[in-house]
Formats: structure tokens, C-alpha cells, sequence
């Protein structure tokens, strides 16, 4: 399996995250400077096409990348709390036409309830609005989740993402 992991704003991969990361495949996990790397998308989307993902994955506004980036490749998507309130500042980095797709392919988000940075209501708003557009995305909800997902959740979320994906296949 080959995949991609995009960190939030101002993160990292942790080291445990990234052995549970490559356990399960081939994944790349850049490190990124969001505030300084304008082209990231564009990057990321000419590296996925000369070197083809199954999913991509993304925390925070690396969710939100992801999500964009998922459309354009036409691949499954795991996001952990997106950052739904990016989007703005995201459209100048995105086709127009992309801002008002949905999802063909799976998307999963994972929403913590005890979010403090990323309002968890803003997150079920986007997928439900998703949902209602016919959009192919599932919400799953961690109540003792908050914006810095453990090692834990992060694994929970990846096992049920992954076993939701094979039986899409069926």
C-alpha cells in the first residue's frame, strides 16, 4: 500500500507516528512550512501523478489538502479534524471548478468533540453539506478527542479508514 500523510499547520510527524505510519505501507510524509511553501499543492499533485497513491491522509490543514488533493486524484481520503476554516485561504491555490465538487471517492473524517482549535460544529456542517450534495464522505465522532490526536486515535481512525476501504472493494 502507498499512501501519503500531510501534518497540520506549524507540525510535525512524530517519530511513533511515523513507525505507525510506515508499519502500514509505503507512506510519504513530507515536512512542510505551510506559511512559507505557496506551491505545496501544486508539488504534491505533480509527485502523485508521476507517482501514483492508493489514499491520502491529513490532519488539521494537512486534512484539508488532503481532501482538495483527493478530488484531483480521484483517491480515497482520511482526514483528522480539517480545518474547514482554511478553505479561504486555500481557494487562490485551487481550480475553481474544484471549490464546488464533492468527493467521489471514499472520505473519511474523524471529528474530536473536544476540539479547541478547529470548532467541531464547523467540521459536521462540512460534511453533512457534503452529504446532502450527494458527496461520498463519512463522519466518525471521538469524544475525548482533541485537536492534537494521540498515537491511539491516530491508530483507531487508520484501522477503521483502511478496513472501510477494503470493503468498499467488495
Amino acid at each position: 500500500m502507498k499512501f501519503a500523510y500531510l501534518h497540520g499547520y506549524q507540525g510535525f510527524v512524530t517519530d511513533e507516528k511515523r513507525i505507525y505510519l510506515d508499519s502500514l505501507g509505503e507512506c510519504y510524509a513530507p515536512l512542510i512550512d505551510y506559511d512559507t511553501d505557496n506551491t505545496i499543492i501544486q508539488e504534491l499533485l505533480v509527485k502523485f501523478k508521476e507517482e501514483p497513491i492508493d489514499f491520502i491522509a491529513g490532519t488539521s490543514l494537512g486534512g484539508m489538502i488532503s481532501y482538495y488533493l483527493g478530488m484531483m486524484l480521484n483517491i480515497p481520503v482520511l482526514m483528522f479534524n480539517p480545518a474547514v476554516i482554511a478553505i479561504e485561504r486555500l481557494k487562490p491555490f485551487l481550480p475553481e471548478v474544484l471549490l464546488n465538487s464533492v468527493p467521489s471517492k471514499k472520505n473519511t473524517v474523524f471529528t474530536g468533540l473536544k476540539d479547541d482549535v478547529i470548532e467541531p460544529q464547523l467540521q459536521i456542517e462540512f460534511v453533512e453539506n457534503l452529504q446532502k450534495q450527494n458527496g461520498n464522505i463519512e463522519q466518525f465522532f471521538d469524544a475525548e478527542m482533541t485537536h492534537l490526536v494521540t498515537l491511539d486515535e491516530f491508530e483507531r481512525a487508520f484501522k477503521k479508514f483502511i478496513e472501510l476501504k477494503k470493503v468498499s472493494k467488495l
